[in-house]
């Protein structure tokens, strides 16, 4: 099972090694590409650091790269080597291609899971600035609005994100809020089973229209 806890999810945060500048923005790559496999992934992720494409999404190294940016951070954070090479380069597959693979198909189950359960409401993926800036997955409208108006976002994310450095939720909330409209978390665990999916639409079914 990939794991990307512990000490180094700390050291990699702390550090910066995977924000998007400093790495590469993958689920924009994913939702772009659409691979159908880790190893289609990995090679896009090598591909777009060393050319240009019409998704202008741009890598700034391979997975390898970020992993040996993981190793080469560990002294200047700890002032010592706690993990080996190979250890860190398997951590940043597992977030950049295990871990990004399974959120994308995890929001295109969010998709079909709410919209059986609340079907006179559309949900489709955000694209662009929504997604990017403003760190939301899906986007919640009502048909029989004019234009359709969306009316709330979703951001998907994995249950341990509650127990992430505070940090990094600030980071999203304050994304959010640059939105005029709520944004809910639909949370999922480690079997990929949805936590908080009722709680989720009752939220929903709540907005004024």
């Amino acid at each position: 099972m990939p794991y990307t806890g512990g000490l180094l999810n700390e050291l990699n945060g702390k550090m910066g090694i995977s924000a998007p500048h400093r790495s590469v923005p993958v689920m924009k790559l994913i939702k772009y590409h659409k691979p159908k496999s880790k190893s289609e992934l990995e090679h896009l992720i090598k591909w777009h650091s060393k050319h240009d494409c019409h998704c202008k999404v741009s890598s700034k190294g391979s997975i390898v790269d970020f992993g040996l940016n993981l190793y080469h951070s560990q002294l200047p954070y700890w002032g010592e080597i706690k993990f080996s090479i190979t250890e860190c380069i398997q951590w940043e597959y597992d977030l950049f291609v295990t871990q990004s693979l399974k959120g994308g198909i995890l929001e295109r189950q969010a998709i079909e899971n709410l919209s059986h359960l609340l079907p006179h409401y559309k949900f489709s993926e955000a694209i662009g600035y929504l997604d990017e800036d403003l760190r939301v997955d899906l986007l919640v409208s009502k048909p029989n609005n004019p234009d359709e108006t969306v009316i709330a976002g979703i951001q998907v994310k994995p249950q341990s994100y509650n127990f992430m450095r505070p940090e990094v939720k600030s980071f999203n909330k304050t994304a959010h809020k640059k939105w005029n409209k709520p944004v809910f978390f639909l949370f999922y665990n480690d079997k990929q089973q949805w936590v908080n999916l009722d709680s989720t639409c009752n939220s929903i079914l709540q907005i004024p229209l």
